[in-house]
């Protein structure tokens, strides 16, 4: 395929909201409505999304600096930037529409903006109360076009298992496809045991178990001088810790039939992850627990899929990954993502890859496995 701009429709793994600013101090639970998840004009510097025992984060990231890259600007700062400053579309389905449109998108499979963060919050309670809160209206949000918008409900990543099983079990009956957890909870990870609760859930329920890029705090990494740069790029690329803890962990084995979707952790490190884990197991299965009776590649390649949205490197060595798992990613409407030049860089990432390739891993993945129409 030469370098030029994509001409077929796309369907987007990895897509974002904002939130209303007062969806929560609106829908949470009474007992949480003084402590809500809230955006607040904290100082002279712009909106701050304000969660309960956390360090205040400039709105910025979530999608007010989209309009900028839009128009081929470069980003000045990175915070000072407004509520209102959001595409209409983050929040509002009609305006959703016609921005995919605009990019040549048929659908999205859609994330939290300001939820994405809420998953670091210290109580379990106050996560488990946000999630429903939000639950509740993204059912709404994606129901007004849903063959184009599907939603991904947040799952409580704290407190006891079975409240996530719970609302795991409300996603079902609202009919989402897929629900979230963060890609890390450090305090109990996921290679433990105690996640099998949940995981025989979602197998039952036939949901994906998407585990998106979150749930670290990326201001304690690294400090002073390329400290933005190395905090991105050290939690974009520590993806590999989650995949290895769930493969490792045996959850493939004792769960055969769940799909686990990384998002937003990017492609091209997998093929390295997986020969290396292929290697070791080869050298050391006979005393390795639990017991894994194929190679770790095996499981990925029937149980595992990953999101990019710009991976030229990802999309070269997709046969070692498995074309079938792949899949494309707006990232609309964050700065990270590729909106509103998807069908320009999907041309140029994918140069010379074969159209019946190109089409798996931008269109017919993602529809395969979030139940999108198939034409």
């Amino acid at each position: 395929m030469p370098e030029a701009e994509y001409t077929q429709r796309l369907l987007s793994a990895d897509s974002h909201v904002m939130e209303p600013r007062d969806l929560w101090e609106t829908r949470m639970d009474a007992k949480w409505r003084d402590k809500a998840p809230r955006i607040r004009a904290l100082d002279e510097s712009g909106d701050y999304i304000v969660i309960e025992g956390m360090r205040p984060r400039p709105l910025a990231f979530e999608g007010p600096m989209a309009d900028l890259k839009a128009q081929g600007m470069d980003i000045p700062v990175p915070k000072g930037y407004r509520y209102e400053q959001n595409r209409a579309g983050s929040w509002e389905p009609n305006a959703r529409l016609k921005d995919q449109d605009l990019d040549g998108v048929s659908g999205e499979v859609i994330y939290p903006g300001v939820g994405l963060h809420i998953v670091r919050a210290p109580d379990g309670e106050y996560i488990y109360a946000a999630c429903r809160a939000y639950n509740d209206w993204l059912a709404e949000y994606c129901s007004v076009h849903p063959q184009r918008l599907k939603g991904a409900a947040m799952l409580p990543n704290r407190g006891p298992i079975e409240w996530a099983v719970k609302e795991a079990e409300r996603a079902a009956k609202m009919g989402f496809a897929t629900i979230m957890l963060p890609a890390w909870v450090d305090d109990r990870a996921y290679n433990l045991p105690e996640w099998d609760k949940l995981w025989a859930a979602l197998q039952d329920l036939n949901l994906v178990a998407s585990m998106h890029l979150s749930g670290r705090e990326p201001y304690g990494i690294a400090h002073g001088p390329g400290a933005g740069g190395i905090n991105v790029g050290v939690v974009k690329f520590g993806m590999y810790d989650t995949v290895m803890r769930i493969i490792w962990g045996g959850a493939p084995v004792r769960f055969p039939k769940l799909k686990w979707s990384m998002v937003e952790g990017g492609i091209g490190w997998i093929a390295s992850v997986l020969q290396f884990m292929d290697h070791w197991w080869d050298d050391h299965h006979g005393w390795m627990e639990p017991k894994l009776p194929e190679k770790p590649s095996f499981y990925f390649h029937r149980q595992f899929f990953a999101t990019f949205e710009e991976d030229r490197a990802g999309v070269l060595t997709r046969d070692m990954i498995g074309v079938e798992n792949l899949m494309w990613g707006s990232d609309y409407p964050h700065t990270e993502g590729v909106w509103p030049f998807s069908r320009k860089k999907v041309g140029r990432d994918f140069a010379d890859i074969p159209e019946a390739d190109t089409r798996k891993m931008v269109h017919d993945n993602v529809a395969r496995v979030f139940g999108f129409p198939t034409n």
